[in-house]
């Protein structure tokens, strides 16, 4: 016979309540901002990305417009 014993954890899952606080924090944009306040890397990637993103709808739509 086994003469160990199995330990079983008796963890309760927490009922937290979220506030509106927390659920602002969760969204993707909060985050994203959040992290280029940490990082210069980062913001310089987002701006080089968004200045790029929109320059090639403007040559998009400057050529569809001809």
């Amino acid at each position: 016979m086994n003469d160990k014993k199995t330990k079983r954890s008796s963890s309760k899952v927490q009922t937290d309540t979220f506030d509106l606080l927390d659920i602002v924090r969760m969204q993707t944009e909060v985050a994203l901002i959040e992290s280029m306040t940490k990082s210069k890397t980062l913001t310089a990637m987002v701006i080089i990305g968004v200045v790029g993103f929109s320059g090639f709808f403007y040559f998009l739509f400057k050529m569809a417009s001809v």
